[in-house]
């Protein structure tokens, strides 16, 4: 258990791994990562749905205030140690092994912590029924401590389709049980559930996959180098979460429960783009990256192509949504959800632009430079949260307008600080976008038009509108990308077909 013989195989490319069988397996990586992403997404849609409609906005928003401060302590049970295994050129069997008894250690530590500072949670939103649902929900933190080495092994030998299979696993399983409970009147227990049954399944299978169990020794000094990069990861991680989530804790404490509810719907589905889209092309970026790091021009192609990638999928996502966010709203969740509407529209246009932003961490991870990225979420986490406080003055929509805007000054200010490292310039960065956004442009004025037509007739019912639109819709892209953005739609085609074909 645990010895060298057994120790999987993480040293370098794997075999036989020329560039441009490397670009294949990426792809192929794309598609057993977004395969298992799609199942994933349409257990999370349908599951939310369900709950949205047997819950109350109240039960999503005291799950929110308190998912809030397990975040943080996910972070650190993290540590960035699975960044930095998979990021190393070489780690070694003692490293793996430390690596997952320090997590688990600090793992348990961390919930031991959140469930006594629970009633200071509590004190702080005003809201003692946060104390119960934070302290079962800390039992999640030592699931995540278990989880991490694990999973990198499997990142690290580009072992994606394992890992998809594990999630869409304990996605289907956290959500039958959440919907189960719903039925069964136990409110936000039904929302707590979810993510602790799904995170069971994922780690047994995961340890599985890997082939891999952590033996008894410990050696603090066999990571140090690993801790050192991996410091720089989780002080970027936790700042980079406090600007991410730090607008939830805000409106939590000062407009409610019930406004937390609405805020947390609509920004889980401005999310969907992000971790169905470019979270997919990002975990598998990072790894196929840190194996380019020493060729700058192979990687600003592989990197612009991605991004590209992404933006073929999730501009035309969000505007369309944005069109039909108030039919959307009103045939999914019903009546009741209507309050979020201007909420999600704002965070449509967010959307659109973070499914691009949240790229530039990978430059940082995958070139070693987490301390140049550490630096700027440090200047870019008080930017947001000041904008959001600001904009409170406002109300929730407020709120919402002061993140949008303090995401768009946030993004650009990141994309001249990270692109130097890869030598890509803003300009050439937005020539690759510019054709995506063309089409999107064109789309959503067919969609607009069209849509504000359907809406003033008497003879359409709101699914009727819903379907029109987003055929109309998927029409217009599809047209308008042939005529203009041919260029780019060949080259992901081209990888497409490469990774099907290999043998």
């Amino acid at each position: 258990m645990g010895s060298e013989k057994n120790a999987p195989a993480l040293d370098g490319e794997p075999a036989g791994e020329t560039p441009k069988a490397l670009g294949v397996s990426a792809t192929r990586g794309v598609f057993w990562t977004g395969g298992g992403q799609a199942v994933r997404q349409v257990i999370q849609v349908v599951s939310s749905i369900v709950l949205a409609r047997l819950l109350e906005p109240s039960d999503f928003g005291l799950l929110g205030m308190a998912i809030v401060f397990v975040g943080v302590g996910q972070l650190f049970a993290d540590f960035g140690i699975g960044s930095a295994i998979v990021q190393s050129k070489q780690v070694r069997e003692i490293e793996l092994t430390t690596s997952f008894w320090a997590n688990l250690l600090f793992a348990g530590l961390l919930a031991l912590l959140l469930v006594m500072f629970a009633p200071l949670v509590a004190d702080f939103y005003e809201d003692e029924r946060v104390i119960p649902v934070l302290a079962v929900l800390a039992a999640g933190l030592l699931i995540s401590g278990a989880t991490v080495v694990p999973r990198a092994i499997l990142y690290k030998n580009l072992k994606f389709g394992m890992i998809a299979k594990a999630q869409v696993l304990g996605s289907a399983l956290g959500a039958v049980t959440a919907v189960t409970m719903a039925w069964q009147g136990f409110g936000v227990w039904s929302l707590v559930a979810q993510p602790l049954c799904g995170s069971l399944v994922n780690v047994s299978l995961t340890l599985r996959y890997s082939r891999w169990w952590p033996g008894c020794q410990f050696s603090w000094k066999s990571i140090t180098h690993l801790v050192t990069f991996s410091a720089n990861v989780l002080g970027a991680d936790l700042l980079n979460y406090a600007h991410r989530n730090g607008d939830k804790l805000i409106v939590g404490k000062y407009l409610g429960s019930v406004s937390l509810g609405y805020y947390s719907m609509a920004y889980q589905l401005m999310l969907y783009p992000l971790s169905q889209v470019s979270s997919v092309i990002v975990k598998v970026l990072f790894p196929t990256l840190s194996q380019m790091q020493d060729d700058k021009a192979r990687y600003r192609s592989a990197y612009l192509k991605s991004v590209s990638a992404i933006s073929i999928v999730t501009f035309p996502m969000m505007a369309g949504l944005f069109v039909i966010s108030d039919d959307f709203v009103l045939l999914v969740f019903g009546e009741k959800w209507m309050p979020m509407v201007p909420v999600l529209e704002v965070l449509c246009w967010v959307g659109m632009l973070q499914s691009i932003s949240t790229t530039v961490g990978i430059i940082y991870l995958s070139t070693g430079k987490v301390k140049r990225g550490f630096y700027f979420t440090l200047f870019a986490t008080p930017v947001m949260l000041v904008a959001i406080v600001i904009g409170l003055s406002w109300g929730l929509t407020g709120a919402a307008i002061g993140y949008a805007i303090a995401s768009t000054f946030v993004a650009y200010a990141n994309y001249f600080v990270a692109f130097p490292i890869i030598g890509l310039t803003v300009r050439e960065f937005h020539r690759y976008l510019a054709r995506p956004f063309a089409a999107c442009l064109l789309m959503f004025a067919a969609v607009f038009y069209f849509h504000d037509w359907v809406s003033s007739s008497m003879d359409f019912d709101v699914a009727q509108r819903v379907t029109m639109s987003v055929g109309v819709g998927v029409v217009a892209y599809v047209a308008s990308s042939l005529m203009i953005n041919r260029r780019h739609i060949n080259d992901v085609a081209s990888l497409v077909k490469a990774s099907l074909t290999k043998s």
